[in-house]
């Protein structure tokens, strides 16, 4: 599986309305786009003006279909006339790892 990890954060004078579109918007994309398996459109708890967007791709290929699908140009658009930042995560959960065995140990440490 393959995923998006968006944040989306809102300036302080955003309309209730110009949001909620903006999130209904995001959560419209699953019946537009093949190959979208999954989206979840959540507020933060810790920030009252940003939105967590969460997208699901069968694979790398899938999301990349996804970006140039025409039904997803107008999210960027709207996005970038709501929004005062937006950040991305991607993440494959089917890559083997990057690192070697004693490194993944040690990145893992310092996490806990």
């Amino acid at each position: 599986m393959f995923y998006q990890l968006v944040s989306f954060t809102f300036p302080e004078d955003i309309t209730r309305e110009a949001r909620t579109t903006f999130e209904d918007a995001l959560r419209s994309l699953p019946g537009k786009i093949p190959d979208l398996e999954d989206v979840r459109v959540i507020r933060a708890v810790d920030d009252v003006n940003v939105t967590g967007y969460m997208s699901v791709f069968p694979s790398e290929d899938h999301y990349q279909r996804y970006l140039v699908h025409p039904e997803h140009a107008p999210i960027g658009t709207m996005a970038e006339a709501v929004c005062s930042a937006i950040s991305r995560l991607l993440l494959d959960d089917d890559r083997p790892n990057v690192l070697p065995q004693g490194q993944q140990d040690e990145q893992l440490n310092h996490v806990a």
